[in-house]
């Protein structure tokens, strides 16, 4: 028989997001890693499908660890960061995160240009 199992604790989100953030780290690790290593994968490629009857599985293989699979994945663990760090922060409207941008440029670049009044 079967133990049922206790409610899961409730997790706070900001503990979700740090969770999420790690693991797209992980990945753009993998993906840093598979990079890397792209010669020696395409030879191993060719290797372990030398004695395939066709070409079909040496090519989904060679595909998946592309270029344009990797420029992807690359997208789409940017996307999914993205999307994280603006899920874990305070919601504000558009207005309010230009205008902070704004503000942060400014602060940066001191302003410089930045016309003066003078009162007579």
């Amino acid at each position: 028989m079967i133990e049922p199992r206790a409610p899961a604790e409730p997790v706070e989100a900001g503990a979700i997001a740090d969770h999420g953030r790690q693991l797209v780290a992980r990945m753009f690790d993998e993906l840093d890693a598979m990079t890397s290593y792209q010669g020696e994968l395409e030879e191993l490629i060719e290797v372990a499908t030398a004695s395939d009857e066709d070409d079909r599985r040496r090519e989904a293989m060679m595909k998946a660890v592309s270029l344009p699979a990797r420029s992807q994945i690359a997208k789409n663990l940017a996307t999914t960061l993205k999307t994280i760090n603006e899920a874990a922060a305070p919601a504000k409207g558009k207005k309010a995160q230009a205008q902070e941008r704004a503000a942060a440029v400014g602060r940066k670049f001191g302003a410089i240009g930045a016309p003066t009044r003078t009162i007579n």
